[in-house]
């Protein structure tokens, strides 16, 4: 299967994060180590650069600031190939203003004109209010409102107007929004793919496993919006944690993914994929919350057997999940 080359794309730096959100998409932690080498980001960067039509990348994570001195260099390099480029974080760094701004200045000074600030009511245990206010402050004064983004100032607006300014874990949290505020705040924040589907899953309708036949991926593999290359070189489409279409090498040369049973399977029929999975010692289970949640719970099966399949990869994202 040939798909179209990508025209927007993160660079993830790392999975390790200083948070373990009970809804993260990639599945981050603070136990996952490992990071890019410049060498790579380089060679990611000159191949992107052939494609005429590139036209945004995202520095991301994990959270990249908790590798500053890394962090500094991809902006160098990305700004050298001149592609136009922004940082995504969760601003626990910015414990004041004064930290914030010998942080924000070095990156600017290295080629940063933009950044994506994020915060989240999943956040509230480790990062206070405050820290996102510093930096969106001091972005703001270095980069420029026009240049400082957010994912999503709904969700801060939401933590702002409960009174929440400390740390608290997440039921607590919870009891002070309320319910609705909450749901509210779920459907223009979250992606219902990853973690999430386990976690949260008491907050979403299911349904049964029949309603999936004849279900596929097609749509996230050919999506050429919102691509992510990590830092083990995979090549991971749309929002699809925990699967690769290939090395991006080969990706980014001529469209063409790999050949692998599973990804046959999501290209074709995922409830395909559950009765051959059943065949192999799955257990379905009663109801899903989508799609996604059918296609991970098997992967999930797949890789804590030790079946091994070269696109369910990283392995480490099925760890602790």
């Amino acid at each position: 299967m040939r798909i179209p080359l990508p025209y927007s794309g993160g660079l993830i730096l790392s999975y390790q994060c200083n948070l373990s959100c009970i809804h993260c998409l990639y599945n981050c932690r603070g136990n996952w180590k490992g990071w890019i080498e410049n060498e790579k980001i380089v060679d990611i960067l000159k191949r992107l650069k052939k494609i005429s039509n590139f036209v945004s990348l995202h520095l991301t994570g994990g959270e990249p600031f908790i590798n500053l001195p890394l962090l500094i260099e991809a902006v160098k390099i990305c700004r050298n190939f001149e592609i136009p480029f922004f940082i995504e974080t969760n601003c626990y760094w910015a414990k004041n203003k004064e930290i914030a701004e010998n942080i924000l200045i070095r990156l600017k000074e290295s080629g940063l004109n933009s950044i994506m600030l994020s915060y989240s009511i999943f956040y509230v245990y480790k990062v206070p209010i405050r820290n996102f206010e510093n930096a969106m402050e001091v972005s703001f004064k270095i980069f420029g409102r026009e240049n400082v983004s957010f994912y999503t100032f709904n969700a801060y607006r939401i933590v702002k107007e409960s009174g929440i300014s400390e740390s608290f874990d997440f039921e607590k949290s919870i009891e002070i929004i309320g319910k609705e505020k909450f749901l509210n705040f779920l459907g223009n924040y979250l992606v219902p793919k990853g973690k999430c589907l386990y976690t949260l899953e008491k907050w979403f309708y299911k349904y049964s496993p029949e309603r999936f036949k004849g279900a596929n991926c097609i749509a996230e593999f050919l999506n050429p919006h919102h691509i992510h290359i990590d830092l083990y070189g995979n090549y991971i489409p749309s929002f699809c944690s925990g699967i690769t279409l290939g090395n991006y090498k080969r990706v980014l040369e001529n469209g063409i993914i790999m050949n692998d049973r599973v990804l046959n399977f999501l290209i074709n029929d995922i409830y395909q994929l559950l009765l051959w999975a059943e065949g192999l010692g799955y257990k379905r289970k009663d109801a899903y919350i989508n799609k996604c949640h059918l296609c991970l719970d098997i992967r999930k099966f797949l890789v804590d057997n030790g079946f091994k399949f070269d696109c369910l990869k990283p392995e480490e994202f099925y760890h602790e999940l």
